[in-house]
């Protein structure tokens, strides 16, 4: 199998269908990121990830979803051959970012094992509902916010600075990177939450925009309609992209948040008065075609592709 998310059909064969409803918790499906166990006057809510700002990913599936991160547990996997300086630098990271998610580290479970050849980390999120997810409907507008690539372009920069840097100057680096703080989409999510009663919300992050619209659309059950123009990014990170012919739309893109509402442009006037850029980049349809429109040029949205990362790491 491919590095990265599992593909959606051997997501539904070979998980999905093997998972029976038990308990209080709502059985898993394509385009939830957390689950939810309603056993409270607030349903509990919990979310897993893994890789790079794990915590980061963890923390904005929960906000994606109308609830609000309270704590993290870890699990650290460590090799045989890793020296105990290298689970302090993995505990000490981990700690930093929750101190910028505004969460801290309630426990977890750390091991040394030979089933492994380098240190794995996986981060549950655990939080409380505040909204009650909703799905798409049709005739809403699609709202992005910030931009795409932010998350997937740090990676690449950490890995080909050097080639980087033989092109372009520091500068178009440093531009085409973000404050490491707007990778987290709370704020968004919690502005949206109070200005509109319904809509839906969808992280954007392994497998980019593209990614992040079919598993909304596939969601809900409903269609969409996009137009690629609109979509924000930055020129510094197409510049990037085009160096190692990456298509920005595939990538990495942790920070931006989907929403979907009657009233796109209140909605961009509300988080712009917040000091967060957004677009309104199309509209839910009926139906099931997912069409992104690019000048003259129309392509149906296929099933979400392997991140361009993993070309590189």
């Amino acid at each position: 199998m491919k590095k990265g998310k599992i593909s959606d059909t051997i997501l539904g064969r070979s998980v999905f269908k093997l998972l029976g409803k038990r308990g209080n918790t709502v059985k898993p499906a394509y385009g939830q990121d957390a689950a939810h166990i309603n056993n409270q006057e607030k349903p509990v809510l919990a979310s897993v990830a893994t890789g790079d700002w794990a915590v980061y990913r963890a923390v904005n599936n929960i906000s994606a979803v109308g609830g609000v991160a309270d704590c993290i547990m870890d699990t650290v996997m460590i090799d045989e051959k890793s020296r105990e300086i290298r689970l302090k630098e993995i505990i000490k990271e981990l700690d930093r970012q929750c101190c910028v998610a505004g969460v801290g580290i309630a426990g977890g479970h750390t091991t040394v094992t030979d089933k492994v050849n380098s240190p794995v980390v996986s981060v549950t999120a655990i939080g409380h509902q505040e909204r009650m997810q909703h799905k798409a409907e049709a005739g809403q507008d699609i709202v992005v916010t910030k931009h795409i690539g932010m998350s997937g372009i740090r990676t690449l920069t950490d890995c080909k600075r050097d080639e980087i840097l033989k092109v372009y100057p520091e500068d178009i680096i440093d531009k085409a990177l973000d404050d490491e703080s707007q990778l987290l989409v709370a704020k968004e999510a919690e502005l949206f939450m109070k200005e509109s009663k319904v809509g839906a919300m969808h992280d954007v992050s392994e497998g980019g925009i593209f990614g992040a619209l079919w598993d909304m659309a596939e969601y809900s059950g409903v269609g969409l309609e996009v137009d690629l123009r609109q979509i924000p990014v930055k020129q510094e990170i197409i510049e990037i992209c085009e160096l190692f012919n990456i298509n920005p739309y595939i990538l990495d893109s942790m920070g931006c948040l989907l929403m979907t509402c009657e009233n796109g442009c209140d909605i961009i006037n509300m988080l712009h008065q917040n000091g967060i850029e957004a677009a309104v980049i199309g509209k839910v349809t009926s139906g099931n075609d997912r069409i992104i429109h690019n000048s003259e040029e129309d392509r149906f949205l296929g099933l979400p592709e392997q991140d361009e990362i993993y070309r590189f790491i």
